[in-house]
């Protein structure tokens, strides 16, 4: 009599083993379906890129998409991972380097994009404050003002939340013209993505300036799992903004010759800044860095 009973206890407790691991994997299925999957773009071309593919269950969003050499990457990305459109598309800032795929993209393909934000000062403050790029700004001016893409262009406002399928987008930086360092990368827009439990932070080409601004007004909203380095990982902010960030991941939009501060005359003896950015990563102790010089990366983000 006994035995049976220890084994009905035994059969009973094995059970309720099977219907809690049926539970967490089904929780695990939800949790993963319900995900991001991102992918870091590698540059197509000699010069520095920046260039994010993100997919969640249902939505393609881009962020910026790199040089007009990078847009058949981009696209090929789009096609395979995002089902051949994009859903909504953040330009932090209009240098060529960021914006020139998008440009390329929308003039010359059918591609469908149901939303673009955007951060932008007018016209005149970029011909005062950016007098060697003008042409360049004048004609991404006139593609985002064409009848082609116009109606999807929005302007973000600060701390605007954006939600797109199960992930929460939060706009912590946009224009700043009041600051005519380094205007340009000083007025790029800043991302905080937040998907189940995990945060993503979006700085673009931010500058010292604009990130003393950031920790001024955002400081209790910097902590971020992922932190894209700004400015290429080098010369962008300044060590006290990945300080507030705390990131486990970082992504660096950086190729070989700038990762290494090499401009063709070999390691370190370059005017950039990235052996000192990549000091105050090691520092933090990040254990994973992914760097677009090592193609495109693809990983999943729960």
């Amino acid at each position: 009599m006994k035995k049976i009973q220890i084994k009905k206890c035994i059969i009973n407790i094995s059970i309720v083993l099977m219907a809690m691991l049926v539970i967490i994997l089904s929780l695990c299925y939800v949790k993963y379906a319900n995900g991001l999957t991102l992918i870091q773009l590698h540059d197509n071309g000699p010069r520095q890129m920046m260039g994010y593919v993100l997919i969640t269950k249902n939505k393609t969003i881009v962020i910026d998409g790199g040089l007009k050499e990078d847009a058949q990457n981009l696209i090929d990305n789009i096609n395979r991972f995002g089902g051949g459109k994009v859903d909504v598309w953040f330009i932090t800032h209009p240098h060529m380097d960021h914006a020139q795929a998008f440009m390329e993209i929308v003039e010359n393909t059918d591609m469908k994009i149901e939303k673009v934000y955007v951060t932008l000062n007018d016209l005149d403050w970029y011909k005062q404050y950016e007098t060697a790029r003008i042409e360049e700004i004048e004609k991404f001016f006139s593609i985002m003002e064409s009848d082609k893409i116009n109606d999807k262009v929005e302007e973000v406002y600060l701390n605007q939340l954006i939600n797109i399928d199960n992930m929460q987008c939060e706009i912590l930086g946009i224009k700043n013209p009041e600051i005519t360092t380094n205007p340009i990368n000083n007025s790029s827009m800043v991302v905080k993505m937040n998907i189940n439990d995990k945060s993503l932070l979006f700085l673009g080409d931010t500058g010292i300036e604009s990130g003393e601004k950031l920790l001024q007004n955002q400081k209790e909203k910097l902590k971020a799992d992922i932190v894209q380095m700004a400015h290429h990982g080098q010369s962008g902010v300044d060590r006290k903004i990945y300080e507030a960030i705390q990131p486990e991941i970082c992504l660096w939009p950086t190729p070989e010759w700038l990762w290494n501060n090499n401009p063709g005359t070999g390691y370190d003896t370059g005017n950039w800044t990235t052996l000192e950015t990549r000091k105050w990563v090691e520092d933090l102790n990040v254990k994973t860095n992914y760097v677009e010089k090592d193609g495109d990366i693809r990983f999943r983000v729960w």
